[in-house]
């Protein structure tokens, strides 16, 4: 296991802080039911600022690849993450605005002294995968016959079989 960053994010914002670090995907637990492997890394730079009207400001930028489950064929789907989030950190017990009234690369965060950075990195790149991953059209691959003889045989077939006789 590794330590996990934490920080208290309206000093970090108001020292210009930046965090920059690669984590396992393997690490990222709730990210793995949409993958197919737990393979590659998630490479993040998470900076903090203050913008001109004294608010404090946090800009996580993630890259990495992941290998996802295509939802047609189920095999491997190869998918490149690039994202670019600002958020703007509001205090703790203040009300969220609406999302919709919000800039598409920037929401707002309520501030935390012990912001667990792993776990905004997980949400951030759970929000930018696919809502259905998968080939494109007519681009899957059937599994194998070779395949297909090493998995077990369904007890349904044997129901199956009484059934048509």
């Amino acid at each position: 296991m590794f330590d996990r960053a934490v920080i208290d994010s309206v000093a970090f914002a108001r020292e210009s802080g930046e965090l920059r670090a690669i984590v396992d995907v393997a690490a990222l637990v709730r990210l793995q039911d949409a993958l197919f492997d737990q393979s590659g890394t998630i490479a993040y730079e998470l900076t903090g600022h203050v913008d001109r009207e004294g608010k404090p400001f946090l800009r996580l930028a993630l890259g990495g690849e992941l290998m996802l489950r295509c939802q047609r064929c189920l095999g491997p789907i190869r998918f490149r993450l690039d994202a670019v989030r600002n958020f703007v950190l509001v205090a703790p017990g203040q009300a969220l605005s609406d999302p919709a009234d919000e800039a598409e690369d920037t929401e707002q965060l309520h501030a935390d002294p012990k912001l667990d950075v792993i776990a905004l990195v997980e949400d951030e790149v759970i929000l930018g995968l696919p809502m259905v991953a998968g080939h494109e059209e007519g681009t899957c691959v059937p599994p194998s016959p070779k395949a297909q003889a090493g998995r077990q045989v369904s007890p349904f077939n044997a129901l199956a079989a009484l059934k048509r006789q």
